[in-house]
């Protein structure tokens, strides 16, 4: 399925709901670089999911990485660790909830 970045941010309220939702409580700051460059960032708490256009003041896990690398991992052509190992997705912050994230993004 062909993504935008755009429709991905506004899927995120959609894809971390409930359970995944309430195992986190951060501030996700992400910067999208390219040709589909954008700043958004996602609150989480007690299971419920904002997402802003901008960015935050003091966010926990920031999030960088070029529009086709993001496209590419909504697609399922790169897997979001591998995306961080070829310093694809940078990530500064709470690396250990970081890749929970990650994981709850992942299907199965």
């Amino acid at each position: 399925m062909a993504h935008t970045i755009e429709s991905l941010i506004a899927m995120i309220p959609k894809t971390l709901p409930g359970e995944k939702a309430k195992r986190a409580d951060t501030i996700i700051q992400l910067n999208v670089t390219g040709s589909q460059a954008g700043q958004w960032n996602v609150a989480i708490k007690n299971g419920q999911v904002d997402v802003a256009k901008g960015t935050h003041a003091s966010p926990e896990i920031t999030v960088t990485a070029d529009t086709d690398d993001v496209l590419a991992v909504a697609d399922g052509r790169l897997e979001p660790m591998q995306a961080f190992m070829q310093g694809k997705a940078k990530v500064q912050g709470d690396m250990s909830e970081a890749m929970e994230l990650a994981r709850a993004f992942i299907p199965g």
